[in-house]
């Protein structure tokens, strides 16, 4: 079965925001492998189908909370990987610490890892897009995708990054985080 594209995932989100019950399934269907891949590829697969299915509980209980009108994978995600990270710290501490703790990626998963990376880059891409031109320049410029604004002293600067990050975070969905 093809993915939804982020043109039918975005007004199925919207619609679901509003209380739109009939956006559910398709909506399910369309973030669960997208919620399972990078649960897989961080945590391995026997943690994956619990994470992606405890993120998936977050964005449902928290539709309402979604800006309709927005995108809706950049905020998804950011969800995704507020679970993922929690995961790992509840994991971490049952984990003995014998130095091999890097993850072992085979090459199915790597393309996978590919793939899930464009995704979230493609995310990222569209919530910087969706900040003011002040501070999508230093978000870029920060990235390094951007040269530093002429005319602008360090403290301006540092003020527009400081506020362009509490604007992604409020786009991304991370305004749980601690």
């Amino acid at each position: 079965m093809e993915p939804l594209r982020e043109a039918v995932l975005d007004p199925l989100m919207s619609r679901l925001a509003r209380g739109d019950r009939s956006a559910f399934e398709p909506l399910y269907v369309a973030l669960r492998p997208r919620a399972a891949r990078p649960a897989e590829v961080r945590l391995g697969k026997e943690h994956a189908a619990d994470v992606a299915q405890a993120a998936l509980l977050k964005v449902f209980s928290r539709a309402s909370d979604f800006t309709p009108g927005r995108p809706c994978l950049p905020w998804f995600y950011a969800i995704v990987a507020n679970e993922i990270r929690a995961a790992r710290r509840r994991t971490a501490r049952f984990l003995p610490d014998d130095g091999a703790s890097e993850l072992v990626v085979d090459e199915e998963q790597d393309a996978e890892a590919r793939l899930i990376a464009r995704e979230l880059e493609r995310a990222l891409e569209l919530a910087v897009d969706a900040l003011d031109d002040d501070g999508a320049n230093a978000i870029r410029a920060m990235l390094g995708r951007a040269p530093l604004p002429d005319g602008v002293n360090g403290a301006t600067f540092r003020k527009r990054v400081s506020r362009a990050y509490a604007k992604l975070r409020l786009l991304l969905g991370g305004h749980d985080v601690g």
